[in-house]
């Protein structure tokens, strides 16, 4: 296709010079006949003069020749420099026309251009989810079949089948998850969802986002760690924090999988709102990619080549519900390798700040 368009501007480009050159060479035979035309009116001038006729008279009919200081007829100076901006005139109205119309189309394939670059991205970033919901899809069902098939058919001992049924509700949590990603995806991506604001305490939504997670914590060796003072309000959507707390804590355990790392969770509060840090000591991420964390099936690599695990829907959940409160999402890290830092700042409620 790039290809195709180049052809296709070289050919526009090409027919634009072709006419611009056949319209000089038109003007110039035009412009030379009517010259020649009016120095024939001069030689016809010329004859009457001598034939006796009042040069007044021949002007009055022969308004394009003057008489030259040798009293000899000939086409005006300035019918000469009218017929030069004639010819003039028309070049720049057809120079302007064609660079006009070569303009419009180069604009024209720019933007189909981006527009297909942009289908062609969103195509690509549409399979890449269905491959990933697929395999997030495969694998809890995958071990919930074998859990199932275990506890059927070897009636295991008591802490065996605690420890099977305790698989069986890890995996039905990480199918809720990733469920609950694409409904909350599909609804958050209008613009039209309404948002219903109340004070809500930090500390105890953390505390049973955090009770939720366990299991995958534990599972990937992972800790998790709750810093957040009592009392620590904001005024926002209570499914939206949610939301936000369990896709930054469920990122932060994927990442520090690898490593069997940390994922701390702070709170602090200034002047200007509530501040929510999700600090990791996973994979981290190059400091060019951070704006891209937050798109839509954006997933982060973890060696250089393979993403990690899920559908990457999470940090685009918890830009959106951030955005919905009034709230701003940010991410930083010191490189891959590195762990990585989000944080979440809600402006302070209208009413700490009269309380304040």
């Amino acid at each position: 296709m790039q290809i195709g368009f180049i052809v296709l501007l070289l050919a526009c480009s090409a027919q634009l010079a072709y006419w611009m050159a056949d319209e000089y060479r038109y003007t110039e035979t035009v412009r030379d006949h009517r010259r020649a035309a009016f120095e024939e009116q001069a030689r016809s001038s010329a004859a009457l003069l001598r034939a006796g006729v009042p040069w007044s008279q021949i002007r009055a009919s022969q308004t394009e020749i003057d008489l030259g200081p040798d009293g000899v007829p000939r086409v005006s100076a300035a019918m000469l420099a009218q017929l030069d901006a004639d010819r003039f005139h028309r070049l720049n109205r057809y120079a302007w026309e064609g660079s006009f119309f070569l303009l419009v189309l180069i604009a024209a394939m720019a933007v189909v251009y981006a527009a297909l670059r942009e289908e062609h991205s969103l195509r690509r970033q549409q399979e890449d989810f269905l491959a990933a919901a697929s395999h997030e899809l495969k694998s809890p069902l995958a071990s919930l079949r074998l859990s199932a098939e275990t506890i059927a058919m070897r009636d295991p001992a008591p802490p065996h089948r605690a420890e099977l049924v305790q698989r069986l509700l890890s995996d039905i949590g990480r199918l809720d998850q990733m469920i609950a990603n694409v409904l909350d995806a599909s609804r958050l991506s209008r613009e039209s969802v309404r948002v219903s604001r109340e004070p809500v305490d930090l500390r105890p939504l953390f505390a049973s986002v955090a009770d939720e997670l366990r299991p995958l914590a534990d599972d990937c060796g992972v800790r998790v760690l709750l810093m957040i003072d009592d009392g620590l309000t904001v005024d926002a959507d209570r499914e939206g924090v949610r939301t936000i707390a369990r896709n930054l804590i469920h990122n932060g355990i994927k990442a520090s999988r690898p490593s069997a790392g940390t994922v701390i969770v702070r709170g602090a509060q200034d002047a200007q709102g509530v501040t929510i840090h999700v600090d990791d000591t996973g994979i981290g991420f190059a400091m060019n990619e951070a704006r891209g964390l937050f798109q839509k099936f954006h997933r982060i690599e973890a060696n250089g080549h393979e993403r990690l695990p899920g559908t990457g829907l999470g940090l685009f959940l918890v830009r959106r519900c951030a955005e919905m409160d009034g709230a701003v999402v940010t991410a930083s890290s010191d490189g891959p390798g590195h762990g990585a830092r989000f944080e979440v700042r809600w402006p302070a409620s209208r009413t700490a700040a009269s309380e304040s």
